[in-house]
């Protein structure tokens, strides 16, 4: 059995690092990787590289990511990964899951597809850290998505999961005729958890007119289910969205305390050339 190490090595074999100094091809030095000029990036015990100057304050703690793999392994969002893998081509893909959170999405990807290769990138360590954990052979980053630390035309697909879009650093990564998979919610997403805060359901529309301006809508599909769920997974799902970021610990929890029967995932994923 590989460790995680050893399968970051693998996955760096399709030799897409770019060096966030200067921008040069960045190769494996030994056991850590480096540029042509010597600048260096240092392999972390836990199988990512760390692209970041230095650490960024996030609201996405190590708590939020646990939570949030408790629900994705309740298949609350497998319809949504389902979707996505049948809006992309035929063939084999090199996949940039940008914002990856803890690499679920990308995870449900490449296990399906031994012959598919792929990245994720995200600002938060705890996450990337957790993403290490995922049983496919993927090359984890810590990484600001405006400054992404991959060459010019490296993937075939960019996924961007309800995550803030950078569209100029995505086509520069992805291949001329590579796809950007941009999912982002639907009006009734998580409408249960909305309410019980006394909010209004999402407003929809201004992400599409942005998407709409800056890039040309291949496909598009909708994907909205209503789960049951158990107490525990409602508690998850207080707890991983970053809807509830503003609350405190407490108030989280007393949220938590007031279970729905239901929750909603409501999302729109849209296949977009850049």
């Amino acid at each position: 059995m590989l460790s995680k190490r050893d399968k970051l090595y693998q996955a760096a074999e399709m030799n897409i690092l770019r060096c966030p100094v200067c921008g040069g091809d960045l190769t494996r030095q030994g056991d850590d990787f480096a540029c042509a000029q010597r600048h260096r990036v240092n392999v972390n015990r836990k199988g990512c590289l760390n692209f970041l100057s230095s650490p960024v304050d996030s609201c996405y703690d190590a708590a939020l990511f646990q939570a949030r793999r408790r629900v994705f392994a309740a298949g609350c969002y497998q319809p949504v990964a389902d979707a996505i893998e049948a809006m992309l081509p035929e063939g084999t893909h090199c996949l940039l899951d940008a914002g990856c959170g803890d690499g679920w999405y990308l995870n449900a990807l490449l296990e399906k597809h031994a012959d598919w290769q792929g990245a994720g990138v995200d600002i938060s360590r705890d996450a990337i850290f957790q993403a290490t954990d995922q049983p496919c052979t993927a090359l984890w980053c810590v990484g600001d998505l405006r400054k992404l630390p991959f060459r010019d035309g490296a993937f075939t697909a960019v996924l961007d999961v309800l995550t803030p879009a950078n569209y100029e650093e995505f086509r520069r990564v992805l291949k001329p005729d590579g796809l950007l998979m941009k999912v982002y919610p639907g009006s009734e997403y998580l409408r249960e958890i909305r309410a019980a805060r006394g909010m209004e359901p999402y407003a929809e529309g201004q992400v599409e007119a942005y998407l709409h301006e800056k890039a040309t809508v291949v496909e598009a599909r909708r994907v909205t289910v209503r789960h049951r769920v158990t107490p525990e997974v409602w508690r998850d799902f207080v707890w991983m969205t970053p809807l509830n970021q503003d609350l405190s610990d407490e108030e989280k929890e007393a949220l938590a305390q007031r279970p729905a029967e239901t929750v909603t995932v409501d999302l729109h994923i849209a296949a977009v050339k850049l």
